[in-house]
């Protein structure tokens, strides 16, 4: 079918959705008060003096053209019966919920991301940088020096270990000396 023939069908099937069915429009017949187009554009004016200054059905009318992609099917939704995209949906509720109020916080915490402070952070980025560096160091040196006062730690512990024992030697053998030199007592008959 020729591109022709194909242009002059669709103009006749919108004649027939614009006049009616069984009634085409003539050459000869007068143009209507307003034509199509220009009701169309009377239309598009319209809409778009009545969204102009509201913001959430503007940034729909944007994205239009990405939520009509996604209403397309695609190859390998087909296949995919209605009651297992039900089950899928069902199954993925509590995270869709989740992401939702997600999405509420980032909206809710917009403004803050728009503060003076925040615009400025690519600017303070070298100095963080710097100052992460400089903690890292810090950081590895204490612990360095953990390392070391474990290490003088484990070392005292076994000297005072050893004093111990020697302490707890000394003594038995002070007691034993101690009891030799004892006076011993006559035993009576």
């Amino acid at each position: 079918m020729s591109s022709v023939k194909l242009l002059e069908d669709r103009i006749a099937n919108l004649e027939k959705q614009v006049y009616g069915i069984g009634k085409t429009v003539n050459i000869d017949d007068p143009a209507p008060a307003k034509a199509i187009i220009d009701r169309l554009l009377d239309v598009n004016s319209l809409i778009y003096s009545a969204l102009s200054g509201i913001e959430k059905p503007n940034l729909v009318i944007k994205r239009l053209p990405e939520l009509n992609g996604y209403l397309e099917p695609i190859s390998e939704d087909v296949d995919m019966p209605t009651s297992a995209k039900r089950q899928l949906l069902l199954t993925m509720e509590s995270d869709i919920v989740e992401n939702h109020k997600l999405l509420t916080k980032v909206e809710e915490l917009a403004p803050v991301l728009q503060s003076e402070r925040i615009k400025c952070v690519p600017e303070l980025s070298s100095t963080f940088n710097k100052l992460s560096l400089s903690y890292l160091r810090a950081y590895e040196n204490s612990e360095e020096l953990s390392a070391h006062v474990r290490d003088l730690l484990s070392k005292y512990n076994a000297v005072v270990h050893s004093i111990s024992e020697s302490l707890i030697t000394l003594d038995a053998v002070v007691a034993a000396a101690e009891l030799a030199a004892a006076p011993k007592k006559p035993m009576e008959d």
